[in-house]
């Protein structure tokens, strides 16, 4: 009986498990056909009703967009979610399998920190019960007190899950040439988790997930103290725009459309930026007694004025009558949380902009001006959804800063052609006011080329405190100050109920001229928007102050109630003053009115710049002497905490590549003679045997420069345009970056031969880094018509590992382009190969001499 009864019990069970699956397919299939049912019926109700197709195609383009962009999302979050939950052998061993690994893989720039990571991912499930305490007891009640005035009752959060994915930090450098007095930490973070937030407002429900923040993260401990915790306050931000990402659930989720998910998404970046992207910064005060303006607000490093002047061959866009149009072209441009865009030109692929704006530059190291290209295509909702991607240049601040001026054509990166013609100039801080009328006259001379304002002076406002807005105590405001300088408008943080409120807060201005324009404050009850007093000050003031600055001073504010109302503020103004164009050698720009020397002096493989009747376009390279001497009249420079230390040697780093004017920056001793008293010398005996034993080994010597001892110099007598080889020869700038990034900079070619029939060549310089000759490893500048002596100016990067760096060599292709479409002949005009191995640091820019091309064979 009882195995009879169990076998019931497993037949009866059987059945019910048959039938429950019997029921569920039924479920899905019927659910199926009913949707289907209800679309064929909208499709025929359309066609009945004579309704346009679009209104049925416009959803559907939408949905049909929608589900992809959910895709690529969730292939992003993944990835990035198995990188962070992985041990860092494993990721290795991925990029292993499937790609060579990149130099910051190999050979990273930042020390890696996994025992951080670890002790984050065990500390992580202790955050999210103090982030969900934080929100429910903390901000809930608050942010329910301000939704209520504007009838929007009952907020609360429903969910609070930070999941179970930790932030996670791929490397650390900490900067040890910074002044004692701070520490400079960079640190990579990337944070995709799967975090949850959801809210109900009004019965309404709405929030966030997959929360994705990836960017370069700087922490400034400063100033060191002597008391327990040693670090008197934290700076905490970020160098440049981090890339934010989420998704939307419940009411939200309407605006995860196209069009409007780019504008969330902008608004969101923005606030971010608003917060702590510089020239924002996120301080923290862990010590009373430290100097609390120089935490919150130091002084920029410097103002960087850039140019954008013109592209040419841009990417075809747009669709035209017989195939690929033109393009609308534009620029936008980010220093940090500073956003510039030039204006929109039509149907062109070699625009010409001519746009000039100017960016306040908190800290060197480690930040770029991003430049991007973008063809404008019309939007309903005034979105970059529908825009093309033509491709962007970066720009490095500190290679800019080191040069003073940097002016030259920049190619597109991500693009299959085009390239940016960018001039960009350093401009330092100066508290000497007679400095202003200099500035002043340059900005006249380059309003002439552009039409956008540009500005002679920087302006450092600190609020501190205001006190007695409304002695009567009958209204007790809500105040924040608002600050206008021309068109320039900053506003103070709201404090709650107060008549004597401590703000504490510093911004900085762009101003024209000093001389003629006015600060303007206002204090402003955020209630109800009255103002509470305001102050208007003439800046010219400031140009009469010692150091152009007033230290806490109490200003009276006019029409305020009882009229004892009174701001307390700090002012510090700042003139512009632009550096010169070259590298003094001390890993600055040169100060204007610093002595200059040049020597005739080069190494003894690389012959002299050409002497002819265009000599001024190809300068000498200046010796720089341990001590430069400049004017009394010139200031010393300011320094700011974040600019390195100078040195009085040339270091890996303090070479520019970015020199203009192609000036080879060789550091050489202080005992250099003049340069007259060199070219009276003669030819020696020694020098003579040298010059044999040089052309002796011209085959194998005549492509690398050679290593000269500065001490005892030598005099070569000059080398014609054509060359050693009588091919002419070429300039060059070669740089091994701290990007893990080979920089080559073409900027001419000198003494090329005409052809046989006497036609002047089409030149143009084609470059392979050895061995690979693929097509990932060509670059090649504009062809130059019928010219001998070319001028490009054109930059090119490879991506390559310092170990890789010693078994390549670069080959530098002299090519001529000359006749139409199959009549062309490509003949190969001369040629240079240089081993990556032997780049010398202190040598960036030389003259090569043009050699015979060499066959695959032979190399």
């Amino acid at each position: 009986m009882t195995t009879l009864a169990k076998e019931k019990v497993e037949t009866h069970d059987v059945s019910e498990d048959v039938g429950q699956a019997y029921g569920e397919w039924f479920f899905n299939y019927m659910k199926i056909f009913g949707r289907r049912l209800f679309e064929w019926f909208m499709v025929y109700m359309f066609g009945y009703y004579s309704v346009s197709f679009g209104w049925l195609m416009a959803p559907l383009l939408f949905l049909v967009l929608r589900d992809k962009r959910a895709k690529e999302k969730k292939i992003k979050f993944d990835i990035i979610r198995a990188i962070a939950n992985a041990d860092e052998k494993d990721i290795l061993q991925e990029f292993q399998r499937f790609a060579n690994l990149p130099s910051w893989v190999t050979f990273p720039d930042m020390e890696r920190v996994e025992w951080l990571n670890k002790i984050i991912r065990q500390l992580w499930p202790y955050a999210g019960h103090y982030v969900k305490d934080l929100c429910k007891y903390s901000i809930e009640p608050s942010l329910r007190t301000a939704l209520e005035e504007y009838k929007l009752s009952g907020f609360q959060f429903e969910k609070i899950i930070l999941g179970d994915t930790p932030p996670r930090f791929s490397g650390v450098k900490v900067y040890d040439d910074t002044s004692r007095h701070e520490i400079i930490m960079d640190m990579d973070v990337a944070y995709a988790g799967d975090c949850k937030f959801e809210v109900s407002v009004s019965k309404f429900k709405m929030g966030i997930k997959d929360l994705r923040i990836c960017g370069k993260m700087r922490v400034v401990m400063k100033p060191l103290v002597k008391q327990i915790p040693l670090v008197g306050g934290l700076q905490v931000f970020f160098l440049n725009n981090p890339d934010v990402d989420f998704n939307l659930i419940g009411l939200a989720d309407v605006f995860d459309m196209p069009g409007l998910s780019d504008i969330l998404r902008s608004i969101v970046t923005d606030q971010i930026g608003y917060m702590m992207v510089l020239p924002n910064r996120y301080p923290i005060q862990l010590v009373e007694d430290i100097d609390v303006v120089e935490l919150k607000c130091p002084l920029p490093a410097g103002v960087i004025r850039i140019h954008v002047i013109e592209a040419h061959n841009l990417m075809k866009k747009d669709v035209g009558i017989m195939g690929m149009g033109k393009s609308d072209p534009y620029c936008i441009l980010h220093l940090g949380a500073q956003k510039f865009q030039t204006k929109t030109i039509n149907n062109t692929i070699n625009p010409k902009w001519d746009f000039c704006c100017e960016a306040l530059a908190n800290v060197i190291r480690r930040q770029r001006v991003t430049i991007q290209c973008w063809d404008y295509d019309y939007s309903p909702l005034k979105s970059y959804e529908n825009d093309d991607f033509l491709g962007r240049a970066n720009l490095d601040v500190q290679e800019i800063w080191k040069s003073g001026e940097i002016d030259m054509w920049v190619p597109l990166s991500d693009a299959k052609s085009g390239r940016l013609h960018i001039r960009a100039t350093w401009l330092e801080l100066s508290d000497s006011a007679p400095a202003l009328d200099l500035q002043l006259e340059e900005i006249r001379a380059l309003q002439n080329t552009t039409k956008n304002p540009l500005h002679s002076a920087v302006l450092m406002v600190w609020v501190d405190s205001a006190k007695k807005l409304n002695p009567s105590h009958k209204h007790t405001p809500d105040p924040f100050v608002r600050l206008h300088v021309g068109n320039t408008k900053h506003e103070t943080t709201v404090r709650q109920r107060t008549n004597d409120p401590v703000f504490e807060e510093g911004f900085s201005f762009l101003v024209r001229n000093p001389k003629t324009q006015e600060l303007q404050v206002e204090v402003v009850d955020q209630k109800t928007n009255t103002v509470q007093g305001k102050l208007e000050l003439d800046l010219n003031m400031l140009l009469k102050e010692k150091n152009l600055e007033i230290v806490s001073e109490d200003y009276s504010l006019s029409g305020a109630s009882g009229g004892l109302a009174a701001i307390k503020l700090s002012l510090t103004l700042r003139i512009l003053k632009t550096a010169l164009k070259t590298d003094d050698g001390d890993g600055g720009p040169k100060e204007k009115g610093e002595v200059e020397t040049s020597s005739s002096f080069t190494p003894a493989a690389i012959s002299e710049p050409p002497s002819s009747s265009s000599s001024a376009s190809v300068p000498q390279p200046p010796a720089h002497t341990k001590s430069s001497k400049a004017p009394p009249s010139t200031p010393p420079p300011p320094h700011p905490a974040d600019v390195p230390e100078p040195t009085s040697a040339l270091t890996k780093e303090d070479v520019s590549v970015a020199d203009p004017s192609g000036v080879s920056n060789v550091a050489t001793h202080a005992d250099v003679p003049p340069p007259a008293k060199v070219e009276e010398r003669k030819p020696s005996v020694e020098t003579t045997l040298e010059e044999v034993m040089s052309s002796a080994a011209s085959p194998l010597m005549h492509m690398l420069p050679s290593a000269t001892d500065n001490s005892s110099l030598r005099h070569r007598p000059s080398v014609s345009n054509s060359g050693m080889h009588g091919l002419g020869r070429i300039e060059l700038s070669v740089k091994y970056g701290p990007r893990n990034n080979l920089v080559v900079v073409v900027h001419q070619v000198q003494g090329l031969q005409k052809e046989e029939d006497g036609e002047l060549p089409d030149p143009y310089v084609k470059l392979y880094l050895l061995p690979d000759r693929s097509k990932d490893s060509k670059r090649k500048t504009d062809v130059i018509k019928d010219e001998c002596n070319p001028k490009f100016d054109e930059r090119f990067e490879y991506a390559v590992s310092p170990n890789e760096l010693t078994h390549r060599r670069l080959e530098v292709s002299v090519i001529n382009k000359k006749g139409l479409l199959f009549l062309q002949r490509s003949s190969t005009m001369g040629q240079i190969h240089m081993d990556c191995g032997l780049l010398d640091a202190e040598k960036v820019t030389q003259w090569y001499d043009l050699a015979p091309a060499m066959d695959e064979e032979e190399e």
